[in-house]
């Protein structure tokens, strides 16, 4: 009977002994991941409560409307307008919704920084930090389509499901399976925008916008958007959108200043 007793007791103990082996395991591989989580700068209590704004991306005016349908259907939008006209927030929400559905595998956006080396070059940080100030129109309305956290894990290099760019770093590469926007187009020249455009490849949406009236290019030099908008028309693969003062939906404030100014 003693022999019985200690063989159940021995086996007692190597069950406690696993089980304490168990607990112990758990514990480091809950402390492994909330060290990667806090290494990445991502916060595990935020990522599990992200909102993300859901609400439907509806036109507000005729030309709203129109440039909802192309990029919805065309490959390569122009989009041409002042101020307030919901340009921006419009192809940045709908890029955000492309990567969530899994339409396509990336977001690009750019944007022409005129006089680069000297602007960039006083700015504190790496190029992304240097450049983050003029990408900001932009991030805002990403972070709020796509949530906070889900935004910071799209920007990881080793990620890139969000990339962000000056112009002058899209020279020599190729576009395939991405949203691109191209946004403040009225300052890139003419051959800046052809050397842009034949970076596309297959299943892209490239948006491309600005304000003409706001060109700041060295006077006599053309503007790039305002040069591809004389040579592309709406056809199967491109749509060219001209939006006007009175498409301005920002604020009452913002359109009447507009209108004081044409």
């Amino acid at each position: 009977m003693g022999r019985q007793k200690a063989v159940v007791k021995a086996r007692r103990e190597a069950k406690r002994v696993l089980r304490s082996d168990a607990r112990s395991h758990r514990s480091r591989e809950e402390e492994s991941v909330s060290s990667l989580v806090h290494m990445s700068g991502l916060d595990a209590i935020g990522m599990a409560r992200d909102v993300r704004d859901r609400q439907p991306i509806v036109a507000r005016n005729d030309s709203q409307s129109l440039y909802l349908q192309a990029i919805k259907s065309k490959s390569l939008i122009f989009a041409t307008g002042e101020a307030g006209c919901g340009k921006t927030w419009i192809s940045a929400a709908k890029a955000a919704e492309a990567l969530i559905n899994k339409d396509i595998e990336r977001i690009i956006v750019t944007r022409p920084v005129l006089q680069a080396d000297e602007d960039l070059g006083f700015l504190p940080g790496d190029i992304s930090e240097k450049f983050a100030p003029y990408f900001r129109p932009v991030y805002d309305v990403l972070v709020k389509r796509l949530g906070s956290s889900f935004m910071h894990y799209c920007l990881r290099p080793e990620i890139a499901k969000v990339e962000i760019a000056p112009f002058a770093y899209m020279r020599g590469r190729t576009f395939e399976n991405a949203f691109v926007i191209l946004d403040e187009a009225q300052n890139v020249t003419a051959s800046q925008m052809k050397m842009f455009l034949t970076r596309l490849g297959e299943n892209v949406t490239v948006i491309v916008n600005g304000d003409i009236t706001q060109c700041d290019l060295p006077a006599g030099v053309k503007s790039g958007l305002a040069d591809a908008m004389q040579r592309f028309s709406d056809d199967d693969v491109v749509s060219v959108i001209r939006f006007g003062a009175e498409d301005c939906v920002r604020s009452e404030l913002c359109q009447r200043t507009l209108l004081a100014y044409q």
